[in-house]
C-alpha cells in the first residue's frame, strides 16, 4: 500500500495553518479519492483535495465531492477508497469527476468532536475499517445520501481527536458495513469497537 503524501510532520509541504483536517493536505499535490462500490459496480463518491494551487472552478484548500445518484447507500455492502495525486489543472479534475455533480463544497479545517454522531437523511449507512494510523484500531466512515440520492454527508470517526484523518492518506483501504448484534447494518460506532468515538463532519468542520 503506497501512501499519496509524505508524514504529516514535515511542516514544509503542509498548508501554512494546518489546524484541523479531514484528508492530509500536502502543498506539492492535489489528491483525487474514489470510494469504489464492491459489487455494485462504479463509484459512489469522487473527492478532490485541494492544495494551495487555484484552478478556474476550484479554491485552494478546499474538498470537493462529488456523488453518484445512480447509486444507492443502501444497497452498499462494501466498498474501497482509492487515493492518488492529479494533476493541478481543472481539465485534469473535470476528467477525474466526469459527469458526477457536485454536492459537498467543503473547507478543509475540520473538528474533532467526541461522541456519537445522529444522521438525519433519508438513506445512510456506516462502514468500519481498520486504521492506518494504528494497526490495533479501527475507523468508521458514514455516508448519507437524501431521497434524492444526492450526497447528503461524509462523516469519519476515529478512536482519537486527531490534526487529520489520517497522517499519510492511503492509497487504497477497504470498508465493509458495520452490523449490531443481529447482523443488521448498525449506524452505531460502539458495533465497531469499544473505544472513545471522535467524528468529523460537514456539521462540525468549518464551511
Amino acid at each position: 500500500m503506497h501512501n499519496v503524501r509524505s508524514d504529516i510532520n514535515e511542516s514544509k509541504n503542509l498548508h501554512e495553518d494546518p489546524g484541523h483536517e479531514q484528508f492530509p493536505v500536502d502543498t506539492r499535490v492535489i489528491t483525487k479519492i474514489r470510494l469504489v462500490t464492491d459489487g455494485v459496480g462504479g463509484d459512489l463518491v469522487r473527492i478532490v483535495v485541494m492544495n494551495d494551487q487555484t484552478t478556474a472552478q476550484r479554491a485552494p484548500y478546499r474538498e470537493y465531492h462529488h456523488g453518484n445518484t445512480g447509486i444507492s447507500i443502501d444497497t452498499i455492502a462494501s466498498l474501497t477508497m482509492q487515493a492518488d495525486r492529479i494533476e493541478g489543472t481543472q481539465q485534469a479534475i473535470d476528467s477525474f469527476v466526469g459527469a458526477m455533480p457536485l454536492h459537498l463544497d467543503l473547507s478543509q479545517s475540520a473538528s474533532w468532536c467526541c461522541g456519537v454522531y445522529n444522521p438525519s437523511e433519508s438513506r445512510k449507512r456506516l462502514y468500519k475499517a481498520t486504521d492506518p494510523d494504528d494497526s490495533t484500531k479501527m475507523i468508521g466512515l458514514l455516508v448519507e445520501q437524501d431521497a434524492q440520492g444526492n450526497l447528503a454527508k461524509v462523516t469519519w470517526y476515529k478512536t482519537q481527536a486527531a490534526k487529520a484523518l489520517f497522517s499519510a492518506t492511503p492509497g487504497e483501504l477497504s470498508f465493509e458495513l458495520v452490523k449490531d448484534e443481529n447482523g443488521a447494518p448498525s449506524l452505531d460506532p460502539n458495533d465497531i469497537g469499544g473505544w472513545t468515538w471522535y467524528y468529523t463532519t460537514s456539521v462540525c468542520s468549518g464551511s
